[in-house]
């Protein structure tokens, strides 16, 4: 991939005044240096997958840091990447003190992480319910329990899609 060609190009278009704002989408740490390396206009967003099962502190981090927004997705797991965080026995116990839905809670730790979050749903009673979380916060104690879930594994690994095992300066296999 010819990063510095394609960013280049995503440039151009905040500089013609066709997009305010330029992002990128599932990189690593090793990506998002060489891309901060290269940069006259620093990405606003980053978004790849996190979630209490995933957390991604490190990638967290550095886009904290580095002023750049991050999007969640998959923040309710996934039942077809074998994580299904609705059934999570932390997020529901979290989920019936606070007398809300598992969904909503776990829409609501991204929030209070500081990232957006964007649930995906085709049932529209559960598109309803994950919208009503902007009135309320996980107490301390709850929003630390889902961080502290032990078991971190990503649900979408994108192996197919992503994973260059060839060479390059980006292998990750």
């Amino acid at each position: 991939m010819d990063m510095e060609g394609v960013w280049r190009e995503m440039e151009k278009l905040v500089k013609e005044n066709l997009v305010r704002d330029i992002g990128v989408c599932n990189f690593s740490l090793k990506k998002m240096n060489k891309l901060l390396g290269l940069a006259e206009i620093m990405p606003s967003v980053c978004q790849f997958e996190m979630h209490p099962g995933w957390r991604n502190d490190k990638m967290l981090e550095f886009c904290k840091n580095n002023s750049i927004h991050v999007t969640a997705y998959s923040p309710l797991g996934s039942s077809e990447g074998g994580r299904d965080l609705i059934h999570d026995e932390t997020v529901e116990r979290v989920a019936k003190k606070v007398n809300k839905s598992p969904g909503q809670v776990l829409v609501r730790w991204g929030m209070q992480r500081g990232t957006s979050v964007i649930p995906k749903s085709s049932n529209p009673e559960r598109i309803k319910e994950n919208i009503k979380v902007f009135d309320w916060q996980l107490p301390d104690d709850d929003f630390q329990a889902l961080c502290n879930i032990p078991q971190q594994k990503r649900v979408l690994d994108g192996e197919e899609l992503f994973v260059n095992k060839n060479q390059g300066p980006f292998t990750s296999g």
